[in-house]
């Protein structure tokens, strides 16, 4: 038997090797990038202030990000994907916490897909759930209800147990369709008619998905696979919109009770093509705007609201088979909800 003190020293030796040599990695990774981009004018870059999120034609490629950068050591959790930088709390004397990030879902090898934190968006409100998403490693499918679109799908109901493994989290839709001045596409046809100018979730057969309004960011092409679209866009721009302020239980939905501030859930893109869900209670469309737009959104809209339906599950895959849990505790439908058949659409996150 090795003496605990050798194996402790071992640990701590190959511990920091691997660090050197990841961050040597990286280094290189850079100074080549680097070198590959003297070609570029100043101009160039400097004009590109705000770069298209989730492109159709192919994935978007980020360079290793360095440990540090992220807050990301060996002694929580190795690192090597590019992961989300920590967020400052949107209010003063807030929990230090807030805004700084943790994994989520499984972890695939290289790291975590998905990373989650949370946020009180203004003084005396109740702490929020805020998921990232990164599309270069995690794909977001979109499922049909039982009932909702109504016809047959693909993909349907619940998600089904051959997809388990790779399942990392799963989360609401839009409203119902008769409420949500928008329409649904997928496998080639359309369940409801498409609106021009309402806010779109939009999947290309490349596996991202994108967001936008439909007409002016997003559009029909031979690459789009679906279309899931709820009211008007909330995020335009990297900007909460005006109208997040007008008569916002007409245009955003009646509530239980009609409070304004209640359960809200909206999901937006970063300019790197991340995705960001939020979701939790004490939201007007305006609070759960801002929160989009502080996690970095560039595009943002609503989908579903009141304390019910409002819900993101993240899933872990081990030698005890698929596990489950509510990013907030307080939120009403457990971890088998996406898996035993539902009549609303939804999405689910898997890993590539």
């Amino acid at each position: 038997m090795i003496p605990a003190p050798y194996v402790t020293k071992a640990k701590s030796s190959l511990r920091q090797f691997i660090s050197v040599l990841a961050t040597f990695t990286v280094a290189a990774y850079l100074v080549g990038f680097a070198r590959r981009s003297t070609a570029t004018s100043s101009m160039q870059l400097t004009s590109k202030k705000m770069p298209k999120a989730a492109p159709p034609d192919g994935t978007i490629i980020h360079p290793l990000a360095l440990w540090s950068v992220h807050g990301v050591t060996l002694e929580n959790y190795p690192q090597l994907w590019y992961s989300p930088t920590n967020l400052r709390p949107m209010i003063p004397g807030a929990d230090p916490t807030e805004g700084v990030w943790s994994p989520i879902g499984t972890n695939a090898g290289p790291g975590y897909a998905t990373f989650e934190t949370f946020v009180t968006p203004y003084a005396g409100g109740p702490k929020v759930s805020v998921a990232w998403i990164n599309q270069d490693y995690a794909k977001v499918q979109m499922f049909a209800g039982t009932s909702q679109p109504g016809g047959s799908w693909p993909y349907e109901g619940s998600i089904p147990q051959s997809l388990w493994p790779k399942l990392i989290g799963a989360f609401e839709g839009g409203f119902i369709f008769n409420q949500s001045n928008g329409g649904w596409y997928a496998d080639g046809r359309y369940g409801m008619p498409l609106v021009q100018g309402a806010a779109s979730i939009v999947s290309y057969s490349n596996g991202t998905i994108d967001i936008g309004q439909w007409g002016r960011e997003v559009s029909m092409t031979s690459a789009v696979t679906g279309v899931r679209q709820n009211l008007i866009p909330l995020v335009d721009n990297g900007q909460v919109v005006a109208a997040a302020n007008y008569n916002p239980l007409v245009t955003w939905g009646f509530s239980l009770g009609n409070i304004l501030n209640t359960w809200r859930s909206g999901l937006g893109i970063t300019a790197t093509g991340a995705l960001i869900y939020v979701g939790g209670p004490g939201l007007s469309p305006a609070n759960l705007g801002a929160i989009l737009v502080w996690a970095g959104a560039i595009r943002g809209m609503q989908l579903d609201m009141n304390p019910y339906w409002v819900n993101y599950i993240q899933y872990t895959y081990g030698q005890s088979g698929l596990q489950g849990s509510d990013l907030l505790p307080n939120m009403n439908l457990g971890p088998s909800h996406y898996l035993n058949g539902f009549w609303r659409d939804f999405l689910a996150v898997f890993l590539r």
